[in-house]
Protein backbone atom coordinates (compact mmCIF):
# COMPACT_ATOMS: atom_id res chain seq x y z
CA UNK A 1 0.00 0.00 0.00
CA UNK A 2 1.74 3.13 -1.25
CA UNK A 3 1.83 6.45 0.53
CA UNK A 4 0.80 9.22 -1.80
CA UNK A 5 1.79 12.85 -1.80
CA UNK A 6 -1.09 13.77 0.50
CA UNK A 7 -0.75 10.91 2.98
CA UNK A 8 -1.16 11.93 6.62
CA UNK A 9 0.34 9.42 9.08
CA UNK A 10 -1.78 7.58 11.69
CA UNK A 11 -5.16 8.81 10.40
CA UNK A 12 -5.96 5.62 8.50
CA UNK A 13 -5.06 3.77 11.68
CA UNK A 14 -7.45 5.89 13.74
CA UNK A 15 -10.25 5.22 11.28
CA UNK A 16 -9.49 1.50 11.59
CA UNK A 17 -9.70 1.77 15.39
CA UNK A 18 -13.01 3.63 15.17
CA UNK A 19 -14.56 1.12 12.77
CA UNK A 20 -13.25 -1.81 14.81
CA UNK A 21 -14.89 -0.37 17.93
CA UNK A 22 -18.23 -0.26 16.13
CA UNK A 23 -17.76 -3.84 14.94
CA UNK A 24 -16.91 -5.03 18.45
CA UNK A 25 -20.04 -3.32 19.79
CA UNK A 26 -22.37 -4.69 17.14
CA UNK A 27 -20.78 -8.14 17.08
CA UNK A 28 -20.46 -8.50 20.85
CA UNK A 29 -23.39 -10.92 21.13
CA UNK A 30 -22.28 -13.20 18.30
CA UNK A 31 -18.73 -13.08 19.68
CA UNK A 32 -19.97 -14.23 23.07
CA UNK A 33 -18.88 -11.00 24.80
CA UNK A 34 -22.11 -9.07 25.46
CA UNK A 35 -20.42 -7.04 28.22
CA UNK A 36 -18.51 -5.10 25.54
CA UNK A 37 -21.67 -3.76 23.93
CA UNK A 38 -21.98 -0.56 25.95
CA UNK A 39 -18.39 0.63 25.71
CA UNK A 40 -17.40 0.65 22.04
CA UNK A 41 -20.10 1.81 19.61
CA UNK A 42 -20.69 5.54 20.13
CA UNK A 43 -17.07 6.25 21.20
CA UNK A 44 -15.95 4.75 17.90
CA UNK A 45 -18.28 7.10 16.02
CA UNK A 46 -16.90 10.00 18.08
CA UNK A 47 -13.46 9.28 16.59
CA UNK A 48 -14.98 9.43 13.10
CA UNK A 49 -16.62 12.74 13.97
CA UNK A 50 -13.42 14.26 15.33
CA UNK A 51 -11.55 13.23 12.20
CA UNK A 52 -14.17 14.65 9.85
CA UNK A 53 -14.43 18.01 11.59
CA UNK A 54 -10.68 18.50 11.60
CA UNK A 55 -9.97 17.24 8.08
CA UNK A 56 -12.83 18.97 6.27
CA UNK A 57 -11.94 22.28 7.89
CA UNK A 58 -8.25 21.82 7.12
CA UNK A 59 -9.12 21.13 3.46
CA UNK A 60 -11.33 24.21 3.19
CA UNK A 61 -8.76 26.46 4.84
CA UNK A 62 -6.07 25.11 2.53
CA UNK A 63 -8.19 25.83 -0.53
CA UNK A 64 -8.90 29.32 0.78
CA UNK A 65 -5.17 29.96 1.29
CA UNK A 66 -4.30 28.80 -2.22
CA UNK A 67 -7.11 30.47 -4.18
CA UNK A 68 -8.43 33.16 -1.86
CA UNK A 69 -11.87 31.58 -1.56
CA UNK A 70 -13.75 28.32 -1.03
CA UNK A 71 -15.36 26.63 -4.05
CA UNK A 72 -18.67 25.16 -2.89
CA UNK A 73 -19.16 23.53 -6.29
CA UNK A 74 -15.87 21.69 -6.00
CA UNK A 75 -16.47 20.69 -2.41
CA UNK A 76 -20.00 19.38 -2.89
CA UNK A 77 -19.12 17.56 -6.11
CA UNK A 78 -16.43 15.58 -4.31
CA UNK A 79 -18.59 14.98 -1.25
CA UNK A 80 -21.55 13.68 -3.26
CA UNK A 81 -19.46 11.20 -5.21
CA UNK A 82 -17.53 10.22 -2.08
CA UNK A 83 -20.56 9.42 0.08
CA UNK A 84 -23.67 8.77 -2.00
CA UNK A 85 -22.73 5.91 -4.39
CA UNK A 86 -21.53 3.46 -1.70
CA UNK A 87 -24.50 4.31 0.52
CA UNK A 88 -26.91 3.90 -2.40
CA UNK A 89 -25.44 0.49 -3.22
CA UNK A 90 -25.93 -0.65 0.37
CA UNK A 91 -29.50 0.67 0.50
CA UNK A 92 -30.31 -0.95 -2.86
CA UNK A 93 -29.17 -4.34 -1.56
CA UNK A 94 -31.33 -3.84 1.53
CA UNK A 95 -34.34 -3.05 -0.65
CA UNK A 96 -33.82 -6.24 -2.67
CA UNK A 97 -33.49 -8.31 0.53
CA UNK A 98 -36.66 -6.63 1.81
CA UNK A 99 -38.52 -7.68 -1.36
CA UNK A 100 -37.60 -11.30 -0.57
CA UNK A 101 -38.66 -10.92 3.06
CA UNK A 102 -35.13 -11.34 4.40
CA UNK A 103 -34.91 -7.99 6.21
CA UNK A 104 -37.54 -5.90 7.93
CA UNK A 105 -37.53 -2.23 7.01
CA UNK A 106 -40.40 0.13 6.24
CA UNK A 107 -40.44 2.36 3.20
CA UNK A 108 -40.40 5.43 5.44
CA UNK A 109 -37.31 4.28 7.32
CA UNK A 110 -35.53 3.36 4.08
CA UNK A 111 -36.31 6.75 2.52
CA UNK A 112 -35.18 8.60 5.67
CA UNK A 113 -31.83 6.82 5.40
CA UNK A 114 -31.58 7.62 1.70
CA UNK A 115 -32.21 11.33 2.38
CA UNK A 116 -29.84 11.37 5.39
CA UNK A 117 -32.67 12.28 7.74
CA UNK A 118 -32.54 9.06 9.75
CA UNK A 119 -31.74 10.85 13.01
CA UNK A 120 -34.93 12.93 12.81
CA UNK A 121 -37.34 10.41 11.30
CA UNK A 122 -40.28 9.00 13.26
CA UNK A 123 -40.60 6.03 10.90
CA UNK A 124 -40.45 2.57 12.45
CA UNK A 125 -36.90 1.70 13.45
CA UNK A 126 -34.89 -0.95 11.61
CA UNK A 127 -31.54 -2.30 12.75
CA UNK A 128 -30.22 -2.46 9.20
CA UNK A 129 -30.14 1.32 8.71
CA UNK A 130 -29.58 2.22 12.35
CA UNK A 131 -26.07 3.46 11.61
CA UNK A 132 -27.35 6.07 9.15
CA UNK A 133 -27.87 8.44 12.09
CA UNK A 134 -24.12 9.15 12.11
CA UNK A 135 -24.01 9.59 8.34
CA UNK A 136 -26.87 12.08 8.71
CA UNK A 137 -24.89 14.08 11.27
CA UNK A 138 -21.92 14.14 8.89
CA UNK A 139 -24.03 15.21 5.91
CA UNK A 140 -25.69 17.99 7.87
CA UNK A 141 -22.23 19.23 8.80
CA UNK A 142 -21.12 19.10 5.16
CA UNK A 143 -24.16 21.12 4.11
CA UNK A 144 -23.81 23.88 6.70
CA UNK A 145 -20.14 24.38 7.54
CA UNK A 146 -18.52 25.19 4.13
CA UNK A 147 -21.08 27.92 3.43
CA UNK A 148 -20.64 29.28 6.96
CA UNK A 149 -16.88 29.37 6.55
CA UNK A 150 -17.33 31.21 3.25
CA UNK A 151 -19.59 33.85 4.87
CA UNK A 152 -17.41 34.40 7.95
CA UNK A 153 -14.05 35.55 6.60
CA UNK A 154 -12.06 35.96 9.81
CA UNK A 155 -10.55 32.82 11.35
CA UNK A 156 -10.87 34.28 14.83
CA UNK A 157 -14.57 34.98 14.28
CA UNK A 158 -14.98 31.48 12.89
CA UNK A 159 -13.33 29.99 15.97
CA UNK A 160 -15.49 32.12 18.27
CA UNK A 161 -18.60 31.02 16.38
CA UNK A 162 -17.64 27.34 16.60
CA UNK A 163 -16.85 27.57 20.32
CA UNK A 164 -20.22 29.23 20.89
CA UNK A 165 -21.91 26.44 18.90
CA UNK A 166 -20.15 23.81 21.01
CA UNK A 167 -21.31 25.47 24.23
CA UNK A 168 -24.83 25.76 22.84
CA UNK A 169 -25.00 22.06 21.90
CA UNK A 170 -23.62 20.91 25.26
CA UNK A 171 -25.96 23.14 27.27
CA UNK A 172 -28.95 22.42 25.03
CA UNK A 173 -28.40 18.67 25.44
CA UNK A 174 -28.57 18.92 29.22
CA UNK A 175 -31.46 21.39 29.34
CA UNK A 176 -33.54 19.42 26.85
CA UNK A 177 -32.97 16.21 28.78
CA UNK A 178 -33.70 17.85 32.13
CA UNK A 179 -36.92 19.60 31.12
CA UNK A 180 -38.10 17.26 28.34
CA UNK A 181 -38.45 20.12 25.87
CA UNK A 182 -38.20 17.73 22.91
CA UNK A 183 -36.94 14.53 24.55
CA UNK A 184 -39.82 12.10 25.00
CA UNK A 185 -38.00 9.12 26.49
CA UNK A 186 -36.58 7.59 23.29
CA UNK A 187 -32.99 8.11 24.38
CA UNK A 188 -31.31 6.38 21.42
CA UNK A 189 -33.05 8.49 18.77
CA UNK A 190 -32.70 11.65 20.84
CA UNK A 191 -28.95 11.30 21.43
CA UNK A 192 -28.43 10.69 17.70
CA UNK A 193 -29.93 13.99 16.55
CA UNK A 194 -27.54 16.46 14.96
CA UNK A 195 -28.43 19.24 17.41
CA UNK A 196 -27.56 16.88 20.29
CA UNK A 197 -24.44 15.19 18.84
CA UNK A 198 -22.81 17.91 16.70
CA UNK A 199 -20.18 18.83 19.29
CA UNK A 200 -18.25 15.69 18.30
CA UNK A 201 -17.57 17.24 14.88
CA UNK A 202 -17.36 20.85 16.07
CA UNK A 203 -14.43 20.16 18.39
CA UNK A 204 -12.48 18.84 15.39
CA UNK A 205 -13.37 22.06 13.55
CA UNK A 206 -12.16 24.14 16.50
CA UNK A 207 -8.78 22.38 16.58
CA UNK A 208 -8.31 22.98 12.84
CA UNK A 209 -9.15 26.67 13.18
CA UNK A 210 -6.87 27.05 16.19
CA UNK A 211 -3.97 25.44 14.34
CA UNK A 212 -4.52 27.80 11.40
CA UNK A 213 -4.24 30.87 13.64
CA UNK A 214 -0.78 32.45 13.76
CA UNK A 215 -0.84 33.05 17.51
CA UNK A 216 -2.50 29.90 18.81
CA UNK A 217 -1.27 27.54 16.10
CA UNK A 218 2.38 27.42 17.14
CA UNK A 219 1.49 27.03 20.81
CA UNK A 220 -0.98 24.23 20.09
CA UNK A 221 1.51 22.39 17.87
CA UNK A 222 4.12 22.59 20.60
CA UNK A 223 1.61 21.25 23.12
CA UNK A 224 0.58 18.38 20.85
CA UNK A 225 4.22 17.31 20.46
CA UNK A 226 4.58 17.03 24.22
CA UNK A 227 5.11 13.41 25.34
CA UNK A 228 2.38 13.83 27.96
CA UNK A 229 -0.53 14.80 25.69
CA UNK A 230 -0.98 11.45 23.94
CA UNK A 231 -1.13 9.15 27.02
CA UNK A 232 -3.21 11.71 28.90
CA UNK A 233 -5.73 12.13 26.10
CA UNK A 234 -6.01 8.36 25.54
CA UNK A 235 -6.50 7.85 29.29
CA UNK A 236 -9.27 10.45 29.41
CA UNK A 237 -10.90 8.92 26.34
CA UNK A 238 -10.96 5.46 27.92
CA UNK A 239 -12.40 6.82 31.16
CA UNK A 240 -15.18 8.65 29.31
CA UNK A 241 -16.08 5.38 27.58
CA UNK A 242 -16.40 3.48 30.86
CA UNK A 243 -17.60 5.93 33.52
CA UNK A 244 -20.95 7.09 32.02
CA UNK A 245 -22.46 3.72 32.91
CA UNK A 246 -21.74 4.31 36.60
CA UNK A 247 -22.54 8.00 37.21
CA UNK A 248 -25.57 10.28 37.22
CA UNK A 249 -26.93 11.90 34.08
CA UNK A 250 -25.29 15.28 34.70
CA UNK A 251 -21.83 13.80 35.08
CA UNK A 252 -22.52 11.46 32.17
CA UNK A 253 -23.30 14.39 29.88
CA UNK A 254 -20.20 16.25 31.02
CA UNK A 255 -18.13 13.17 30.21
CA UNK A 256 -19.67 13.03 26.73
CA UNK A 257 -18.58 16.63 26.17
CA UNK A 258 -15.12 15.88 27.53
CA UNK A 259 -14.74 12.92 25.17
CA UNK A 260 -15.68 15.07 22.19
CA UNK A 261 -13.04 17.60 23.28
CA UNK A 262 -10.26 15.08 23.83
CA UNK A 263 -10.73 12.99 20.66
CA UNK A 264 -9.11 15.52 18.28
CA UNK A 265 -6.24 16.03 20.74
CA UNK A 266 -5.69 12.27 20.82
CA UNK A 267 -5.68 12.07 17.02
CA UNK A 268 -3.51 15.14 16.45
CA UNK A 269 -1.00 14.00 19.07
CA UNK A 270 -0.23 10.89 16.99
CA UNK A 271 -0.25 12.94 13.79
CA UNK A 272 2.36 15.19 15.41
CA UNK A 273 4.30 12.21 16.82
CA UNK A 274 3.99 9.38 14.25
CA UNK A 275 7.19 7.85 15.62
CA UNK A 276 5.70 7.27 19.06
CA UNK A 277 4.73 3.74 20.11
CA UNK A 278 1.04 4.43 19.44
CA UNK A 279 1.90 6.17 16.18
CA UNK A 280 3.90 3.17 14.94
CA UNK A 281 1.06 0.82 15.88
CA UNK A 282 -1.43 2.95 13.94
CA UNK A 283 0.88 2.72 10.93
CA UNK A 284 0.70 -1.07 10.74
CA UNK A 285 -0.25 -2.04 7.18
CA UNK A 286 -3.24 -4.08 8.30
CA UNK A 287 -4.69 -1.16 10.27
CA UNK A 288 -4.04 1.26 7.42
CA UNK A 289 -5.89 -1.03 5.03
CA UNK A 290 -8.89 -1.32 7.36
CA UNK A 291 -8.86 2.46 7.65
CA UNK A 292 -8.79 2.77 3.88
CA UNK A 293 -11.98 0.70 3.48
CA UNK A 294 -13.56 1.93 6.71
CA UNK A 295 -16.46 3.81 5.10
CA UNK A 296 -17.68 0.76 3.17
CA UNK A 297 -16.94 -1.46 6.16
CA UNK A 298 -19.00 0.84 8.39
CA UNK A 299 -21.88 0.56 5.93
CA UNK A 300 -21.83 -3.22 5.43
CA UNK A 301 -21.14 -4.38 8.98
CA UNK A 302 -24.71 -3.42 9.90
CA UNK A 303 -26.09 -6.13 7.63
CA UNK A 304 -24.01 -8.90 9.21
CA UNK A 305 -23.51 -7.80 12.83
CA UNK A 306 -26.81 -7.08 14.55
CA UNK A 307 -26.71 -7.07 18.35
CA UNK A 308 -28.84 -10.20 18.09
CA UNK A 309 -29.23 -12.40 14.97
CA UNK A 310 -32.39 -11.32 13.14
CA UNK A 311 -35.01 -13.34 11.32
CA UNK A 312 -34.12 -14.05 7.69
CA UNK A 313 -30.33 -13.74 7.76
CA UNK A 314 -29.49 -15.63 10.95
CA UNK A 315 -27.15 -18.08 9.19
CA UNK A 316 -24.70 -15.34 8.17
CA UNK A 317 -24.88 -13.28 11.36
CA UNK A 318 -22.69 -15.40 13.62
CA UNK A 319 -19.01 -14.88 14.37
CA UNK A 320 -16.59 -15.20 12.60
CA UNK A 321 -18.50 -15.61 9.31
CA UNK A 322 -20.33 -12.32 9.85
CA UNK A 323 -17.11 -10.31 10.19
CA UNK A 324 -15.53 -12.04 7.19
CA UNK A 325 -18.57 -11.30 5.01
CA UNK A 326 -18.63 -7.67 6.12
CA UNK A 327 -14.96 -7.26 5.17
CA UNK A 328 -15.45 -8.94 1.79
CA UNK A 329 -18.41 -6.70 0.93
CA UNK A 330 -16.47 -3.65 2.08
CA UNK A 331 -13.49 -4.51 -0.13
CA UNK A 332 -15.73 -5.05 -3.16
CA UNK A 333 -17.56 -1.80 -2.48
CA UNK A 334 -14.33 0.13 -2.04
CA UNK A 335 -12.67 -1.02 -5.25
CA UNK A 336 -15.73 -1.33 -7.50
CA UNK A 337 -17.78 1.65 -6.32
CA UNK A 338 -15.93 4.04 -4.00
CA UNK A 339 -12.67 4.35 -5.92
CA UNK A 340 -14.12 5.03 -9.42
CA UNK A 341 -16.77 7.38 -7.99
CA UNK A 342 -14.14 9.31 -6.01
CA UNK A 343 -12.15 9.81 -9.20
CA UNK A 344 -15.26 10.97 -11.04
CA UNK A 345 -16.05 13.43 -8.26
CA UNK A 346 -12.51 14.77 -8.41
CA UNK A 347 -12.78 15.36 -12.14
CA UNK A 348 -16.16 17.06 -11.87
CA UNK A 349 -15.01 19.11 -8.89
CA UNK A 350 -12.16 20.65 -10.89
CA UNK A 351 -9.02 19.95 -8.88
CA UNK A 352 -8.07 16.64 -7.41
CA UNK A 353 -8.27 16.57 -3.64
CA UNK A 354 -6.69 13.27 -2.67
CA UNK A 355 -6.19 14.41 0.92
CA UNK A 356 -9.91 14.67 1.60
CA UNK A 357 -10.99 11.66 -0.38
CA UNK A 358 -8.55 9.52 1.59
CA UNK A 359 -9.33 10.93 5.01
CA UNK A 360 -12.54 12.87 5.41
CA UNK A 361 -15.35 10.35 5.28
CA UNK A 362 -16.37 7.67 7.73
Amino acid sequence: MSRGKYYLPTLDGWRAIACSMVIICHGSISMGMPQLRDYFGVPGVDIFFGLSGFLITTLLLGQETRSGTVSLRSFYSRRVFRIIPAALLFLSVLWILRMFGLVEITTGRWVSALLFLANYSNAQQSWYVGHFWSLAVEEHFYLIWPATLLLVRSNRKRLALVLFAICFVDVWRMVDYKYHLTWSGSTDLWTHRTDIAADGILFGVAYALALADENTGSKLRKLLRSPFVLPLSIGIFVLTCVLPEHVGWKTSFLLLSLRSAVVPAMILATLSNPGSVVGRILEFKALRFVGLISYSLYLWQELFLPLEPLKGLTAIQWFPLNVALAVICAILSFYLVETPMIRLGQRLGGRKAKLVERTAAI
